[in-house]
Formats: structure tokens, sequence, C-alpha cells
């Protein structure tokens, strides 16, 4: 399947890699789900492989920075592939759009989340999502590389028993299943935030920043158990 995504020079970093977008493409393909929707376009790299996985997919994806951040070629990129048909673009923030989409009655089988990273709002994004998802459907989140979003990851693992989490290939994606609707009471709270998640970011980071003489002993370490 020949699916082209122009990206900007220098700006790899700020699209979704090909290798998560094809992971996100695998789970609607063989899951059978066709109502998405994605808080983020961007250049499209998501919105393009989400759209690839069936000739029935429909794709709603907000993002209200597209013209003035990226100069509309996310829209271009779903135009060139030949699937403006099946797409809508929503230039609002989640933040307005998803509580409307709620009020209205919509419903979803798929949500990418890619939007705000900050906890609160990528929090936000979740839980809107997570009433806006069908049973059965499926939340994917991307940049688990950041603490906020493990942060959320966590949150929804211990807070959550309505979510199911899926195991993904991707060590920058996290993904849950809806498996029931939320019966919790309005007492209900597990805490999420640990030590050992918090130390384990930092000397991650360490490493991945590589600028260090104790980030550079981490990431050789880290080779030697990974047997690299």
């Amino acid at each position: 399947m020949n699916i082209h995504v122009e990206l900007p020079e220098n700006k790899e970093e700020i699209s979704v890699r090909i290798d998560e977008a094809k992971e996100i493409r695998s789970i609607v393909e063989k899951n059978n789900l066709n109502k998405c929707l994605e808080v983020g376009l961007a250049y499209g790299m998501s919105a393009n492989y989400i759209l690839s996985a069936s000739s029935t997919v429909r794709l709603t994806s907000l993002d209200p920075f597209q013209k003035s951040d990226y100069n509309n070629l996310g829209l271009a990129n779903i135009q060139q592939n030949g699937y403006s048909d099946r797409h809508i673009h929503i230039d609002k923030l989640s933040s307005i759009a998803l509580p409307e989409m709620l009020s209205a009655g919509e419903k979803f089988d798929f949500v990418f989340i890619d939007g705000d990273h900050k906890f609160e709002a990528a929090l936000m994004d979740f839980i809107y999502a997570a009433e806006l998802v069908e049973i059965g459907g499926f939340i994917v989140v991307d940049d688990l590389w950041m603490r906020a979003l493990q942060l959320v990851k966590e949150y929804v693992k211990r807070n959550r028993p309505d979510f199911q989490e899926v195991k993904l290939n991707s060590v920058n994606l996290f993904a849950f299943k809806k498996i029931s609707e939320d019966q919790r009471d309005g007492m209900f709270f597990r805490e999420f935030y640990t030590r050992k998640g918090f130390l384990k970011y930092h000397l991650n980071r360490l490493a991945w920043e590589d600028k260090t003489v104790f980030g550079k002993l981490i990431k050789q370490v880290k080779n030697i158990v990974r047997g690299r």
C-alpha cells in the first residue's frame, strides 16, 4: 500500500513515526474499526494510515492549528492519497470539540490522542474519549516518552477498571480497550504516582539525552542488558 506523507525539512520529530502509524493502522484493521477520531492532525501521518486501513474507515480530526502551524499540509497529504471523501477536519480545540461531540451523542470505535501534551490536557482528552468510544473500542495515545503521558497511562491503569491495557510493539504508544461502562462510585481513587516511576523516567531521560557522563553510562548499561 503506497502512502505518501510530505514532511517539511527538519520537522520529522513533530510527526508520528511511520512504524507507529503502521501499528495504529494495524489496530484499526485487525479489529474492524470504522468510525475513528483523532486529536491532532499535524502533517497527517497518523490520519493517512488510519484511513488506509479500510475503504469503510471514516476519520474526524481535531486541529485548530492546521492552517497557522502546518500550512494545511496535513489536509493536502490526505487529499493527495485520495482519502478526503472519508475525512472531516474540525478547526477547534479538543477542549471545545470533544464536549460538543459528547453532547451531540457522537460515538466512535477508535480514538487516537496526540494533541496538547500537558498532563491535564492529555488526561482531559482521554476522559472525553472514554465517554465517546463504544464498548469494544480502542483509545491510543502517543508520546509515552514524556512524563506527563506516562502519568496519564498510570492513572488509567489504576483508576479505570472499565478499560483494559492493550500491549503494543511501539514503546512510544499506549492503548486501552473499553471493556465495560464506568461503574465506579463517586469516591473511587487509586494512587497512580510512584517514586519508582519518577526515578525510572529521569534515569531514562538522562540516557535518551546522552549528554552527561552519568547519562552515557546508563545508556551503555541499558544496551548491554538489551544485548546490543
